[in-house]
């Protein structure tokens, strides 16, 4: 973002990148049930263990991460460049 952000900056494009964390989609479920079989856990299990290691409880769904999108759309953002924004529950690897 900062190299794109740089060249582009002078054209007026901002470049930034939104980094979310688990979202309750079909493919993010797909993947933590092949996540689930592979470590031998139950998908359950698994999801408490996601969960567990965030700040804030809970999978976001779409509609949590597109206000993200919307703001860096904005003019509210005109001064934000070259960034990644986690979006992510406050969450601590695990």
């Amino acid at each position: 973002t900062k190299t794109w952000a740089r060249e582009l900056g002078p054209k007026g494009i901002r470049v930034n990148a939104v980094c979310p964390g688990w979202v309750r989609t079909e493919a993010s479920m797909r993947s933590l049930g092949r996540m689930a079989e592979h470590d031998g856990r139950g998908e359950a299990e698994l999801l408490d263990a996601i969960v567990d290691g965030q700040a804030l409880p809970g999978l976001m769904v779409p509609d949590d991460v597109a206000g993200t999108y919307l703001f860096l759309a904005s003019d509210l953002a005109a001064n934000i460049t070259g960034q990644s924004l986690g979006v992510d529950r406050g969450e601590v690897p695990w």
